[in-house]
Parts: structure tokens; sequence; C-alpha cells
């Protein structure tokens, strides 16, 4: 008997410090979950209090010609931020490329006139400039854009919809990836986040978790696309702004030539018996760097299904050796030089092949 009552009490007492410790063990975990949140929580805020003064609304007043001619008022919202004290904003192209007059709002200042210093719409980044005197003025520091990791948490403040510095977090959803607009082309360079990007911060910075900026807010995904943005690299931007700031525009390397992608299929059709791959040239453009090459366009023209081609002209297949198979790889690997060098080009002709010097000017 004795021993039956000291069995059930030994049992209890295990139930219950078995009880005990799994009730301590949720709260330890509900403790850390809730200080994890809360030291989150308090970066962001810690954040947002850096970045804020520094983070300007822009308000663009411009005109926009219809088809028919008739030109209308047209007004658009942006963002951009200051690079350094004496009151140069770095924003997109596309938030000031049609302004007629901009207005930007910071802190305590309201509806301050800015003019444009520089812009460089391939790039679609630009800088526009306030007078300085009197004002509180704390630039962002520009980070590294080429050491970011994907899962890498951001944060990106703006002015969506007008709605006055609008803080979004995130992480780096992607990197490498490639954009196309009417103007600019990023070529496996540009930067996805899902920090909500939407009109009106454009222009802004996203930011890593150390206060430096990582990218230039641009764009996000259409077609009812959820949480899919792209940022411009920063040190695309870095590269770029001496010469906005000093010249109004960036000087780029110039071949001067229009060509279409030349593939196996196209090479059967025209009977090209030779070259099965590279870049065909429609056009050279009189005095550039290809026209003193002696670089030879088609002539030739061909209709097929509402698209025409102009062959009979040289076909380029290498740079420097690496090679040519798109107009977009042209571009990319001309950008890589600067004007004044001299790049070989790998040329077919029939059966003939050469390699040709070019010295490449500034783009006019």
């Amino acid at each position: 008997m004795l021993f039956q009552r000291l069995r059930k009490y030994i049992l209890l007492m295990s139930v219950s410090f078995f009880l005990t410790a799994l009730i301590g063990s949720l709260f330890v975990k509900q403790s850390y979950a809730y200080h994890n949140e809360s030291k989150h929580s308090s970066i962001i805020e810690r954040l947002f209090k850096k970045l804020k003064p520094s983070v300007v609304h822009i308000e663009v007043l411009g005109f926009a010609r219809l088809k028919n001619g008739a030109i209308m008022p047209e007004e658009d919202i942006g963002t951009g931020f200051f690079i350094n004290k004496d009151g140069d904003i770095l924003t997109n192209f596309h938030v000031i490329g049609n302004a007629g007059k901009i207005y930007i709002s910071f802190l305590k200042y309201k509806d301050i006139r800015a003019n444009i210093i520089g812009t460089d719409p391939t790039s679609d980044i630009a800088v526009i400039h306030i007078n300085p005197n009197g004002k509180t003025i704390i630039p962002l520091v520009l980070g590294n854009s080429d050491n970011l990791r994907v899962g890498e948490r951001v944060m990106a403040v703006g002015n969506p919809y007008n709605l006055y510095q609008t803080v979004t977090t995130g992480i780096i959803s992607g990197l490498k990836r490639s954009l196309v607009f009417p103007s600019a082309r990023f070529y496996g360079n540009i930067i996805q986040t899902d920090a909500a990007i939407n009109f009106g911060n454009s222009g802004g910075p996203l930011v890593n978790y150390k206060g430096h900026v990582i990218g230039i807010n641009t764009a996000k995904l259409a077609n009812h696309a959820q949480n899919i943005g792209f940022a411009i690299p920063v040190n695309l931007a870095k590269r770029n702004i001496p010469e906005l700031i000093k010249y109004g525009r960036v000087i780029r390397p110039w071949l001067g030539i229009e060509a279409i992608k030349l593939t196996k299929s196209l090479s059967t059709l025209f009977s090209m018996k030779y070259v099965k791959r590279g870049l065909l040239i429609e056009k050279v453009f009189p005095g550039s760097p290809a026209f003193k090459a002696g670089l030879v366009a088609g002539k030739r023209v061909i209709a097929m299904k509402n698209v025409t081609y102009i062959i009979g002209g040289d076909i380029i297949t290498r740079i420097n050796n690496k090679k040519v198979y798109s107009f977009s790889r042209l571009e990319e690997l001309v950008s890589t030089f600067s004007p004044g060098q001299v790049i070989v080009l790998k040329v077919h002709k029939g059966k003939s092949v050469r390699l040709v010097r070019v010295r490449l000017s500034s783009m006019p």
C-alpha cells in the first residue's frame, strides 16, 4: 500500500516537473520572439529617423504633347535624396525628364524650387539642385552594391501616391536582373526587391540595415504583379554622378552602327553559307568610329511578314575576342570601354574574315 502511494506521488511530481518545464520553455521562446521582434522594429525606427532628413518629395510641373500636336499640362511626383551638402539631389530621370518646373519638400522646408544639373536617360538617373543657404542638409551614405546577397534585409523610403515619407521593408529578392525601358536599358545588373515600390517611390533610396544606400528605386513589375520591385545599383550611379555634376551628362563610348541579331535560321533564309550567328550591320552612321574604321552596312532590303531586313553588310562576331550574339550584348561590351579607347572587332563578309581596329568616340 505504501509502495503504491509512493509510486503515485513520484508520478505526480514527474508530471508536475514536466509541465513546469514545458511552460517555462514556451515562456522563454515567447520572450525571445518578442525580443527579436522588438529589436527588428527598433532598427526600422532608428533607420527611418536617420534617413528622414535626407529624403525629399519631388513635384514636377511639365507639359505633354498629344498625338494631335496639342500641348497639355502634366504633373508628376517622385522621390530623391541628398548626396552632398551642396544641395545636390539624386533621383530618376523619368521623374524629372519632362519637367518645366521642379519643387521639392523635406523637413520643415516646403515647395523649394530646384533646377536640373545633369541627366542620363540611359541609366535613368538625374541630379537636381537646390540652394543650400541656411538649410539643414544631411546627405546619405552611398554604399556598395557589388557585394549584395539575396535575402539581405532592405528598406525603402519614398512618397508613393503622395503619401509623404512612407517606409516599406523587405529583402533583396534577386540580383543581376535585366530591365528595359523606352530609353533606359539594364542588362543583368538590376536589383529585385519585395519592398513595396509604387508610383511616387521612383528616385528614392533603397538602403541596407546599416543605413547605406545600395540602390535607387525605379520601377515595379506591371500586370498586377505583387511584391516585385526594382532598384538601380548604387555603384552604377556612383560612377555617373561626377560627370552629371561636371558636364550635365554621362560621356559614353560610341561605335555608331545599327545592327540585328543574326540567327541560324536567318542565315539559312538569307543563304549565308559561312556565318551562322553574329550581328548583321544594317546602318553605319556617317562620321562615326565604325564609319572611319571602314565597316560596311547592308544595301539589299528584304521585307517578310511586316519585318524589313537590310542584308549584305558586315557581320560582327566578336569584340576583343568576346562573342557578340545580340545588339544588347554589343552595347553591354562597348559600355565597358571609355571614349578614345581602341577595340578590335572580328568581322565577316562572305568568305573573308578580318580584324578591324576601331577607336571609340563620345556618344553625340
